[in-house]
């Protein structure tokens, strides 16, 4: 399983796996209880490969952080629960990610992260992690170099003044049209 096949569903605990899509949503199962279910228009869904945390200077990406868990578990440490102290999700986030911005990582955003990580780890490959983190910085510097030649090149573009029709909140149809210009 890859990061971008598991979402997190805001106002629903845990984590769940992309079997599908139909035309509201998302088809996902819970991967603490196997549940199917779909998602609606309303739901917002976070795909995990796209998470970042923040740290002092910039971000990182959640594959880099679970790969810093992996390494640390490896390593022979013990990746605390969702239901750690306070003070000791910050000492061993310190472990995991030593200069995350104590400011902006929240100990509630530790203690899903943990809790994450204890639900994916037998399931999750962690050899992907470094496909994925490829490919994110290939597309960022795409992105950043499309941009810089969009910016020198692009000449700003003149629009006509329509008129357009609208709707009032009564439903009633209006007509609306831009100003013209005073002139000689």
């Amino acid at each position: 399983m890859e990061l971008k096949d598991i979402v997190s569903v805001t106002g629903m605990p845990g984590l769940h796996k992309i079997i599908g899509q139909n035309k509201n949503g998302l088809v996902l199962e819970s991967l603490a209880d196997g549940k199917k279910f779909s998602t609606n228009i309303r739901q917002r869904v976070s795909i995990l490969a796209d998470i970042s945390m923040f740290e002092e200077e910039g971000e990182v990406k959640l594959a880099q952080v679970l790969k810093s868990l992996k390494a640390l578990e490896d390593a022979g440490e013990t990746i605390p629960t969702a239901k750690i102290e306070t003070e000791d999700a910050k000492a061993f986030m310190a472990k995991v990610l030593p200069n995350y911005d104590k400011e902006r990582v929240y100990p509630s955003d530790m203690k899903k992260l943990f809790g994450w990580y204890q639900l994916i780890k037998a399931d999750l490959d962690f050899a992907s992690l470094d496909k994925t983190e490829e490919t994110a910085e290939e597309t960022e510097g795409t992105e950043k170099a499309t941009v810089a030649k969009t910016k020198s090149t692009d000449k700003p573009k003149v629009t006509s003044s329509v008129k357009t029709k609208s709707k009032t909140a009564s439903g009633v149809k209006v007509k609306t049209s831009t100003p013209r210009k005073m002139g000689s």
